[in-house]
């Protein structure tokens, strides 16, 4: 980050949340709209991808274990197709990948489920923080 420039805030982003489970999809998307973030919701990797045709995102805020299409083959997809958005992945005890594959992969944090509402507020902040305020991620 040059000197002088504007970090993103939490305010400021745009965050797509990926679960499966509908009542952990409302809890993260209220949390985050008090926060002023914009939030998209998907119900599975696929549903994310078509998400992503339509809409800008900064953040991707994904479960690892999902049908039809789980984060992981999300990640890989997005990575193909040039999204370079930093994803918060959710992982139900330890992930099965190595810390190397998702760092190759892109995956910014690795977060164990279940998670407080607070904590993914203060994980958020920190993942967008980088991001210039006036660049949107592609």
């Amino acid at each position: 980050m040059g000197e002088g420039a504007v970090c993103m805030t939490l305010a400021e982003s745009t965050i797509l949340v990926v679960d499966d489970e509908p009542i952990l999809r409302l809890t993260f998307s209220l949390v985050l709209k008090q926060t002023g973030a914009t939030v998209h919701v998907a119900e599975d990797g696929i549903n994310a991808l078509d998400v992503l045709e339509r809409e800008r995102v900064d953040v991707i805020l994904s479960d690892k274990q999902m049908p039809q299409m789980d984060g992981i083959a999300m990640i890989r997809t997005l990575r193909e197709r040039g999204n370079t958005a930093p994803v918060v992945l959710f992982v139900n005890g330890v992930a099965s990948e190595s810390p190397a594959e998702m760092d190759r992969l892109g995956v910014t944090e690795t977060v164990t489920k279940p998670l407080h509402p607070a904590e993914l507020v203060k994980i958020l902040a920190r993942v967008v923080e980088p991001i210039p305020a006036s660049g949107k991620q592609p």
